[in-house]
């Protein structure tokens, strides 16, 4: 892929990493989110919205965030938009919106940005772009790139190859999974609110979207015989050092429902009164608590951020991970 896609790229991936983090909630999400929900085809299947503004002042984000800089091409891309573009990416994308089709192999992000617009933005990516061009063989010329408007589209151009970006006003970028492919961009960027009718955005009005994260999945799933997962939905929430966990997994039944809430209670049970649980886990699994709720089973936890940090770094450091 360009460099010019690997710029613009950059914006996805800083979203994408604080998505597994946590902050307390703001309404910046809520660009994001409002170019979204009119954009997104009928065939969205799962949808995350993350407040990266906050989240960027949690411990979490300040433990795990600086692992980013230990890969290389990350570094690389993110020197080279600080350099060339006299840019802070963690500065710039305040929200997202993380959108995925059902087989998870195609999918959009909307970016809420603050202090950058599209003219500015369309500029560093052709600057950044030009500069991070790979040497040319021997006797040729460089690879000169360009970057046309077209519409809502922003097309960045070098050599052979083309990229395609969105716009939703002047402020939320469209980044798809094929950065490449327009069709991609306009069949994401085109549902003129189909995705309101689909079963996910039913669910998501059941959800609290000015949450720091939150999100809807809806896909069928047996999870052991006689026991189907049709969806879940959720969100999480921060305030004062305390993460507040709030989510539903939907059932076929209020029968499967019953059984899996009963199922999982007695594994946790047993966990709890085991002794064996590792001290830095042991917070996070007392603090779960499951119930059915109709067709639903509902699994909710309010745990002190210290003891996330403490329970994500024992995982990664005995079973791999950040």
């Amino acid at each position: 892929m360009v460099e010019a896609m690997r710029t613009a790229g950059i914006l996805a991936a800083l979203a994408l990493s604080t998505a597994a983090l946590h902050g307390q909630a703001r309404a910046d999400t809520g660009r994001a989110w409002a170019a979204a929900k009119a954009g997104l085809p009928a065939e969205t299947t799962a949808v995350v919205g993350v407040d990266v503004a906050t989240v960027q002042k949690t411990q979490l984000f300040a433990t795990f965030y600086p692992k980013l800089h230990d890969q290389p091409e990350f570094a690389k891309v993110l020197d080279s938009i600080k350099d060339g573009c006299k840019i802070d990416p963690l500065t710039v994308v305040q929200g997202v919106v993380v959108a995925l089709s059902g087989d998870q192999d195609d999918g959009v992000l909307y970016l809420a940005l603050s202090g950058i617009d599209r003219n500015k933005l369309s500029s560093c990516l052709q600057a950044t772009a030009q500069a991070n061009a790979p040497a040319p063989a021997a006797g040729d010329k460089p690879a000169k790139v360009t970057v046309k408007q077209n519409g809502n589209v922003t097309e960045v151009n070098r050599g052979d190859e083309t990229g395609y970006f969105g716009w939703v006003g002047k402020d939320v970028l469209v980044v798809t999974l094929h950065a490449t492919d327009k069709a991609s961009l306009t069949k994401w960027m085109g549902g003129k609110g189909a995705f309101t009718k689909s079963d996910a955005a039913r669910s998501l009005a059941k959800v609290n979207t000015q949450a720091a994260v939150w999100g809807t999945a809806a896909s069928t799933k047996e999870l052991q015989p006689g026991m189907t997962a049709k969806g879940g939905y959720g969100a999480l929430t921060y305030a004062k050092g305390q993460l507040q966990a709030d989510f539903h997994v939907k059932m076929e039944t209020a029968g499967q429902a019953g059984s899996a809430s009963m199922m999982i209670n007695t594994q946790l049970g047993a966990a709890k009164a085991s002794g064996q649980v590792p001290a830095e886990l042991a917070p996070v699994v007392q603090a779960v608590a499951v119930s059915a709720e109709n067709d639903e089973v509902r699994i909710k936890a309010s745990v002190a951020e210290k003891d996330v940090v403490a329970a994500i770094a024992f995982a990664a450091s005995n079973f791999g991970g950040p």
